[in-house]
C-alpha cells in the first residue's frame, strides 16, 4: 500500500489541497504578515503550560505566523532581547518572572520597549482592566475563541504597521 505524499502540499486522499492544519476545518482569514510585510511576522509565546504554549503555536503557525516560544518570563525576556520579535503574547501567571514582571522588563529596556504585549490568561475581568492601564497592547482571556485570538493579533500587527 503505497501512503500518501502529505509533504507535497498539493493534494490529499480525501480530496482539495493542503495548505494549513486548522483545527475543526477552520479557515484563517488573516495573513501572518509582519509589519514590513517581507516576511511573515514572529510572534512570541510566554506561557509555563505545554498545552497552551503548544494550541497558540498551532493557531498562529496555522495563520501564517512564525512563533517562537518561552517556558517562563525570563526566558521570554531573553528571547525578546534577542530576537526582537513583531508580537508577544504573554501569560500572566508564570513561574521564575510572572507576565507583569516580564512586561516591566521590557518595557524598560530600549531595545524591546516598543514591541507590543498582548496578555492572554484566565484572570478575571478585573486584571484585564489593570492589564490595560499597565500598557498593554491588548487583553484575551482564557478561554478564548479562535477568531478574537487571531483577529487581535492581526490587528496588533497591522496598527503596528502603520506607526
Amino acid at each position: 500500500m503505497k501512503l500518501p505524499d502529505f509533504n507535497s502540499g498539493s493534494s490529499n486522499p480525501y480530496g482539495g489541497s493542503i495548505d494549513r492544519v486548522w483545527p475543526l476545518g477552520y479557515k484563517s482569514p488573516h495573513t501572518g504578515t509582519a509589519p514590513d510585510a517581507s516576511m511573515p511576522a514572529t510572534i512570541l509565546i510566554a506561557d509555563d503550560h505545554d498545552d497552551n504554549r503548544e494550541l497558540l503555536q498551532l493557531l498562529l503557525v496555522g495563520a501564517g505566523y512564525d512563533v517562537r516560544e518561552a517556558r517562563d518570563g525570563s526566558e521570554c525576556v531573553a528571547i525578546a532581547r534577542d530576537e526582537r520579535p513583531d508580537l508577544i503574547v504573554i501569560d500572566l501567571s508564570m513561574p521564575v518572572l510572572d507576565g507583569w514582571g516580564v512586561f516591566q522588563e521590557l518595557k524598560a529596556d530600549q531595545s524591546t520597549r516598543t514591541i507590543p504585549c498582548m496578555a492572554v490568561t484566565a484572570h478575571a475581568e478585573l486584571t484585564r482592566s489593570q492589564a490595560m492601564e499597565t500598557g498593554f497592547s491588548a487583553y484575551v482571556s482564557k478561554p478564548f475563541s479562535i477568531e478574537a485570538l487571531l483577529k487581535t493579533v492581526a490587528d496588533l500587527l497591522a496598527s503596528q504597521k502603520s506607526e
